[in-house]
């Protein structure tokens, strides 16, 4: 009697467990894929609960929504031979699951896939362009060739590339630093020669002032000499006004000064007494008057 009992549960569980493997369930993010012997039977889509056989079919997962493939910035070259870093990113998706379940194994090997398609499209495009005209190249202009080829590439595979963009375009460490050196050199080219304009502008003006000097200097001595000249004009005609009054009186007076810058301190003269140097100190005041 036990055994019995035991019996139909056993059945039952067996029944409930085969009933429970009849049966899977597709999420609105989801394409399902029913196998048998490994190939596609059929596609689901749509969410909900759909049935199969178990133990001879089994299902594979697919996601449709959009999913995104973000390398490192690769290295390309332009076409004046300049090597660029470009940082980019795409969106793609699966649109059609057995094609894709057929030719890829997970979706590691999908991002490779794509990657190389990418890479391969970029570097055709970037090939054409030059290095100032990637720069100034709009999105849509550079992405625009290369989707199309990226998605003629992966059409096989069940993939298609919705949307690319560059991020950024760089150079590399090694241009970027010969660029930096480059730079460095023709701002030090340029200070030299700005030092050597300043230096040369100097100079002409140090000349201009030195000339301006030397002409300044010889137009004052000249005026000095001209204004000294009517000095000594305007004293001879003082002094002969003045002989002309009163000789005698003339002379003493030359003879004071005579004195005055003969006689001075320190001053040793060696004449003998009857010298006419010496004559109004031989004679009065008064009869010097006289």
């Amino acid at each position: 009697m036990k055994n019995w009992i035991w019996g139909v549960v056993i059945v039952f569980l067996g029944v409930l467990l085969l009933l429970s493997a009849s049966f899977y369930t597709v999420d609105q993010s989801q394409n399902a894929l029913l196998m048998q012997f490994g190939k596609v039977l059929r596609v689901e889509k749509s969410p909900g609960l759909y049935m199969k056989w178990p133990l001879l079919q089994h299902v594979q997962y697919v996601d449709k929504r959009l999913q995104s493939y973000s390398p490192q910035p690769v290295s390309f070259l332009t076409a004046d031979k300049k090597p660029v870093l470009l940082d980019f990113f795409a969106e793609w998706r699966v649109t059609d699951p057995g094609l894709y379940a057929a030719r890829l194994h997970d979706q590691a090997d999908a991002q490779a896939q794509i990657g190389d398609a990418l890479r391969t499209a970029l570097s055709s495009q970037v090939g054409t362009m030059s290095m100032a005209s990637l720069i100034a190249v709009s999105q849509q202009a550079l992405a625009a060739p290369v989707l199309s080829q990226v998605n003629q590439q992966l059409q096989n595979l069940g993939i298609h590339v919705l949307d690319l963009r560059i991020l950024q375009v760089g150079l590399s460490p090694e241009v970027l630093q010969a660029t930096y050196k480059r730079m460095e050199a023709e701002q030090i080219q340029q200070a030299n020669t700005y030092r050597a304009e300043g230096k040369s502008a100097a100079d002409e003006i140090r000349a201009n002032a030195e000339k301006e000097k030397t002409t300044i200097l010889a137009d004052a001595y000249r005026q000095q000499e001209e204004i000294k000249g009517q000095g000594d004009a305007e004293a001879a005609s003082i002094y002969g006004a003045a002989y002309g009054k009163d000789p005698q009186f003339f002379a003493f007076y030359r003879s004071l000064e005579a004195y005055r810058h003969a006689l001075s301190n320190k001053t040793v003269l060696v004449l003998n007494p009857d010298s006419p140097f010496f004559k109004y100190f031989r004679h009065s005041l008064s009869e010097a008057g006289k």
